[in-house]
């Protein structure tokens, strides 16, 4: 049996509720079935990549009633109610992460029990012969104890406004290998940092720019040396003309392949750093920067393609790479991560992942992969590029 949520809205039940509130504690009364709130912190902004757009967004799902509830699915519809994505069973599973849970077994239920809180990454696709939608709906279906579903339906929600020009790559030459790149599951764009009080997703679009040798392989001998990698000490470059807002630097680098910390400081995670304010609420950040390698200070104004700094591997890293990305904050990791593109970048190919690179595999091209100038377009994970001048 499957029931509507309603809102119920009246002076008498609003008196109640405070009786009742200020009597027993808060959430002593449960005001319908399933009272849960749905919030998104950062509404996505549409990103072109391979062709086609991209909206990229979490949804926070919490349980503000006295029951447990079971997430059953959840549907994104554009305001007209055209479908644009629906998720149930296991790939529902795969998409939300239950807070304080994080070794949860993917095959168990989403149980929310009173309190807790869901997360749902989503990351709809949109054909390019297709336009963006201007706002989204969510359904989502609860189950609660009696085994009857619920259903809610969120009020629409307002996409961002457009992205603004594209920018200028952050490194030169190449290839280069976007590791951790943005893609659904990267491991940036599902890092909730909390600081100041706040969740955010300051990595959302992140990208490890690692360069690769004439060989196809990230470093030189074994690897156990940062001068081994071919990323050490390549210049990283302004993406667009803008003024410096931050500089930190002075930590060493960070032996190649350490084993990252339980707990890693908020402050020493992106190691020596250089962030640009490139206007319209936007700032570059180049991470992990080679102690004393940065030539700007503080206050000064950039232009595209001017060095800033040289790669490094401070901080938390596997190895010598330079993190970029774009934030709506001058703090690296303070602010929600926000989408770009790059003016153009050859694609030669990609790499089938991290793990056998870091083991010294080789990458080659291949030929069911051809390559393609691509101008006005996201990086995507593992993408082999070379940036032309």
């Amino acid at each position: 049996m499957t029931r509507r949520i309603t809102t119920l809205v009246g002076r008498a039940l609003v008196a109640a509720m405070m009786f009742a509130v200020s009597g027993a504690g808060a959430g002593a009364q449960q005001v319908g079935y399933a009272p849960i709130e749905v919030r998104v912190p950062a509404p996505p902004i549409a990103v072109a990549a391979l062709g086609r757009t991209h909206l990229v967004w979490e949804a926070h799902i919490t349980n503000f009633g006295t029951f447990p509830v079971r997430l059953e699915r959840l549907d994104v519809s554009d305001a007209s109610g055209q479908s644009l994505g629906t998720w149930t069973g296991a790939p529902l599973r795969q998409r939300v992460s239950l807070v304080g849970q994080a070794g949860a077994n993917a095959s168990e239920p989403l149980s929310l029990v009173p309190g807790a809180r869901a997360v749902a990454f989503l990351w709809v696709t949109i054909d390019g012969g297709r336009a963006a939608p201007d706002a989204l709906v969510h359904r989502i279906v609860v189950r609660t104890a009696d085994d009857s579903d619920h259903v809610l339906t969120t009020a629409p929600l307002a996409l961002r406004t457009p992205l603004p020009a594209p920018l200028a790559a952050p490194v030169r030459g190449g290839p280069w290998v976007a590791v951790r790149g943005p893609s659904p599951a990267s491991g940036h764009r599902l890092s909730l940092v909390a600081t100041g009080g706040t969740v955010r997703v300051p990595q959302r679009f992140a990208v490890d720019w690692v360069r690769l040798g004439d060989d196809g392989t990230l470093y030189r001998d074994a690897g156990g040396n940062v001068n081994d990698w071919f990323s050490y000490d390549e210049p990283v470059t302004a993406v667009a003309h803008g003024t410096v807002a931050m500089v930190r630097d002075g930590r060493a680098d960070t032996a190649p392949r350490t084993a990252a910390p339980a707990i890693i400081d908020a402050m020493d995670a992106p190691g020596n750093v250089v962030v640009i304010d490139i206007g319209d609420g936007r700032f570059a950040t180049y991470a992990h920067l080679r102690a004393g390698s940065i030539v700007v200070n503080a206050g000064d104004r950039v232009r595209p393609g001017q060095t800033l700094a040289r790669i490094g591997s401070s901080g938390n890293a596997l190895g010598p790479h330079l993190h970029f990305h774009l934030s709506d904050a001058v703090d690296p990791l303070g602010g929600e991560g926000l989408p770009f593109t790059l003016d153009r970048f050859d694609l030669i190919g990609r790499i089938p992942g991290l793990g056998p690179m870091l083991t010294g595999t080789p990458w080659a091209p291949q030929t069911h992969q051809p390559g393609r100038r691509v101008t006005t377009e996201m990086p995507m994970e593992n993408m082999v590029v070379r940036f032309v001048e």
